[in-house]
Order: structure tokens, then C-alpha cells, then sequence
């Protein structure tokens, strides 16, 4: 969940406020506690009426700048910041708005990442299979897993390139360039996973649980999908509240966030959390799929992307990510923002979120 500065963590009044800048550091010893997520959410109920499960338009019209690309049919915010151009569509709201609108993220301004065009999946005609090494591989359809028991919580999540502009402006890596509001805390409801799971019988050789979103999606990799994995104990495990999620903030997703079910991993970063989700398999090894192994990698700074390639860094265990790092920044005052000593006061805001089972206990602000 999201910790606000002058909310949670109470710091929020300087006396003797001075001209210049305040720098939040990063928060220590830990960042927000989700090694029992059940103790800490809070549990809704709403649902889309019988038949009505259509993907979600967020606001009224198309953007014009979506006309001409293969996501012309979804009704985008023309507020969010574009970080790659036109298309694919991969964008942030401004911070300002992010932290005015509150502790819960409305949807029509919350992140998105997307590696190409959006899928248009009907309701009716979507479905999840599972196979690999469970005792009956099953192909369930949308309906089928409403009807199972749901859960729903609140959760903040971001994109592992949060604040990544500032990275760049030392030394560019081979990501874009994200501000430092890339991340949101939405009402996420669906099905745990390990209900599917039980439901298929899982092998005991069982290790690793693979997702991937639909085939021929994306112009990279040998099947053209975007897929990831996660270890069976953090799948099995219901203390992680692993879900196949099919609701955000109480109504059905939007395209641009994976209508009509996406995986959401608590504690850990949006990357892992597969959008339009179609296929899941159980397996002895983590999965192959190119997305895995090229996106979400910090490498240590002295390795090009040259030298990467050619020795085969991606594919080491040790530099993938998974678990949220922990990250802060100042909201207020903004950027170029001066502060004088006559204003008497001022209310520094900010935020601070981790992941990983660790939780905030301390932030520090520094007047210089």
C-alpha cells in the first residue's frame, strides 16, 4: 500500500522552512509489509451485473493521437504523459495529479506499459488454460472463474523503471525514461491462484509457474507473447494473495490493463504481473519466453548492452527483478519550486513504497 509522506509516515510540517530544495531519502530498513497481505486488506464487494463484462473506457472519446495506430478503439486520458511516443502506448500521469487524487489511484490516470498494440478480447470467447506438470490440465473459460471464490484488496504496485529518467541523466541505459510516477494503488479483485492450481492437482516436480499473454501480440520472441514466471511456493502460498484478477477499483478492467484477467503479484513489480493472461504452465524450470529474460534485469553499471549480449548476462539469476525496491520521492515542493522563510510554513508531501515483505518504519527529509 501506498505511504504517503505527510499521511503515514508523519512528517509533514517544516517550522523553518529555507530557500532551496527538500530531498526525501530513500526509505530504510524496509519497505511495505505484504508477507501477510490479508492482515492489511481491506476486503470489498462489487461486482459488473450478470452479462454486463465488456472492457472498461475510461473516459468519453478516443484520443486523436490514437486514431491512427491499432489502438484506436480505446478511450484514453489525454492528461497522461506519453513516454514513447504515439504508439505503443506506455505512459504516467503527472505526479501532481497522481498524489492529489488520493490514496486509491483512479484507474483513468494509473500507469500502463504496454510492448505493442492491445489485445481486443471478448469476454465470452476468452479463456485460461493450465497444463504442464498438473494431474488434469484444465482450459477454463471467464465465466467459470468468476464463479469461484474471490478476493479483493488494495495494492500498490509499479514499473520496475520508476523514476528511471533520472538514471538516465547520468549515465542512459537501454530503458525509456519514466518519471517518478509510475506506480498506483488500485482495488484489485479476482480468483488466488492456488485455487486454480488445486483445482488442476499440482506435480510435485512442480517448481516454477509460467504465465504468457496472447500469441503473436508482440513483434520479439519466438511465440510473439509476453510471458514471465514465479517460483510454486510464492503461487501456493495464500499469505501472497496471488490473484487472476478480473476487477479494478470495482468494475471490469480497462484494455490497457488487461481486460479480461491479468496475474497481480503482491510485492512484487508490475513486470511480472501478465496482462490478457491466456496460458499457464507449471514447469521444472522458470520460463523461456524472451520478456523473462530481456526486460526487468538491473545489471551492474559497468556492463553495456554490448557486452551483455555477448556474455550472456541476461540469463544470470542473480540480476533479475522481482521484488519491489524500495523507492521514495517529494511531490511537493515541485521541481524548481522555492520556499522562503516569510511563508512561515509548508507542508512537505511525498511517498514511499517496497515490497518483498518489508515495511516502511522510517523516512528522513533533509533541509539544505
Amino acid at each position: 500500500m501506498l505511504s504517503l509522506l505527510d499521511a503515514a509516515i508523519g512528517i509533514n510540517d517544516v517550522s523553518d522552512p529555507v530557500t532551496g530544495f527538500i530531498v526525501l531519502l530513500a526509505c530504510l530498513l524496509g519497505a511495505l509489509t505484504m508477507l501477510q497481505p490479508s492482515v492489511f486488506y481491506r476486503f470489498l464487494k462489487s461486482s459488473p451485473k450478470k452479462n454486463d463484462w465488456k472492457p472498461r473506457q475510461l473516459v468519453d472519446e478516443v484520443d486523436t493521437r490514437d486514431l491512427k495506430t491499432p489502438d484506436s478503439w480505446i478511450c484514453r486520458d489525454p492528461s497522461l504523459i506519453r513516454l514513447t511516443g504515439i504508439h505503443p502506448f506506455n505512459c504516467e500521469p503527472p505526479l501532481k495529479d497522481l498524489m492529489d487524487a488520493g490514496f486509491i489511484t483512479p484507474t483513468k490516470i494509473h500507469f500502463v506499459r504496454n510492448h505493442g498494440k492491445v489485445p481486443r478480447i471478448a469476454w465470452e470467447n476468452h479463456k485460461v488454460t493450465v497444463s504442464g506438470l498438473v494431474n488434469n490440465p484444465t482450459t477454463f473459460t471467464m465465466d467459470q472463474i468468476v464463479a469461484m471464490p474471490s478476493h479483493e484488496f488494495p495494492l500498490t504496485f509499479p514499473c520496475a523503471g520508476n523514476r528511471r529518467k533520472e538514471e538516465n541523466m547520468v549515465k542512459k541505459g537501454l530503458g525509456f525514461s519514466w518519471g517518478a510516477a509510475a506506480h498506483a494503488t488500485s482495488v484489485w479483485k479476482g480468483v488466488r491462484l492456488s485455487t486454480l492450481l488445486k483445482a488442476c492437482g499440482v506435480n510435485p516436480k512442480a517448481k516454477f509457474v509460467c504465465f504468457r499473454g496472447p500469441l503473436k501480440e508482440l513483434p520479439k520472441g519466438k511465440d510473439g507473447s509476453y510471458g514471465t514466471s514465479i517460483a510454486i511456493d510464492r503461487a501456493m502460498n495464500d499469505n501472497w494473495d496471488v490473484i487472476l484478477a478480473y476487477q479494478q477499483n470495482g468494475k471490469s478492467l480497462a484494455p490497457d490493463h488487461g481486460f479480461p484477467i491479468r496475474i497481480i503479484i503482491p510485492g512484487f513489480i508490475g513486470g511480472r504481473m501478465v496482462k490478457w493472461l491466456s496460458h499457464i504452465e507449471l514447469s521444472e524450470k522458470e520460463s523461456t519466453n524472451h520478456f523473462h529474460y530481456y526486460d526487468n534485469r538491473v545489471l551492474p553499471s559497468e556492463v553495456t548492452a554490448d557486452r551483455a549480449n555477448e556474455e550472456d548476462w541476461w540469463h544470470n539469476p542473480d540480476f533479475i527483478i522481482n521484488d519491489i525496491n524500495i523507492q521514495s520521492a517529494i511531490r511537493s515542493p515541485e521541481h524548481k519550486e522555492v520556499i522562503t522563510r516569510e511563508e512561515g510554513s509548508y507542508t512537505v508531501k511525498g511517498y514511499a513504497y517496497g515490497g518483498g515483505g518489508r515495511k516502511n518504519i522510517r523516512c528522513e527529509v533533509f533541509i539544505y
